[in-house]
């Protein structure tokens, strides 16, 4: 379990290379096995597979960066940015795949990526204090998403009385609003606590 020790041990400048470059990594094992799966004629069932193992990779990748690297370190904190950022495009690419060409509501596939990327960022947040409210606010973004792509699909394109909205950007609202408001909120807390400990 991450304690968030105060050690502040040299970093080995590879460690931050490794993580800084596994973002760019990610995305190109994603889009050089589409290619591959092209050429090579892979089946349908493999290619998902394959897809599906490459677009989970971020939860294990975020969990690892919370539970198990030292704080405060630099290569640490890379990870877990490197983390945040492939969760998101995973969860976006996730959201095209169901929903491109899908005029009902979304599958219970979705909803089940959905809920699992909140059980995620509840666990990461878990050893980590400094992160549960951001952590949480993402965790809610999560289920709104899940739920409301699912359940609170409706065949009018438009909210009543809010013609310049449509639902989807209601819902992206809410994906991105709510983590945008934990982390300010977890960046006051976090600045009140060492306004109090330097008091």
């Amino acid at each position: 379990m991450n304690t968030a020790t105060k050690s502040v041990d040299r970093v080995p400048a590879g460690s931050i290379a490794m993580w800084a470059a596994s973002p760019v990594v990610w995305v190109g094992l994603n889009f050089g096995w589409l290619w591959l799966g092209d050429v090579l004629n892979i089946g349908e069932t493999a290619s998902v597979v394959a897809s599906a193992v490459l677009l989970a990779l971020p939860a294990p990748w975020l969990l690892w960066a919370s539970w198990g690297m030292p704080r405060p370190r630099v290569d640490t904190y890379i990870a877990e940015g490197g983390a945040l950022l492939t969760g998101f495009v995973a969860l976006y690419v996730s959201v095209l795949i169901h929903m491109i060409g899908n005029d009902g509501p979304a599958p219970v596939e979705l909803m089940i990526v959905f809920f699992a990327a909140a059980a995620v960022f509840v666990a990461a947040a878990w050893p980590l204090p400094g992160r549960r409210i951001a952590y949480g606010s993402a965790a809610l973004a999560c289920v709104i998403l899940g739920i409301g792509l699912r359940v609170l699909y409706s065949d009018t394109s438009y909210y009543p009385g809010i013609d310049w909205v449509t639902k989807d950007e209601l819902f992206a609202w809410a994906f991105l609003g709510l983590p945008a408001l934990g982390a300010l909120l977890q960046t006051l807390w976090w600045l009140r606590r060492k306004n109090r400990a330097v008091a």
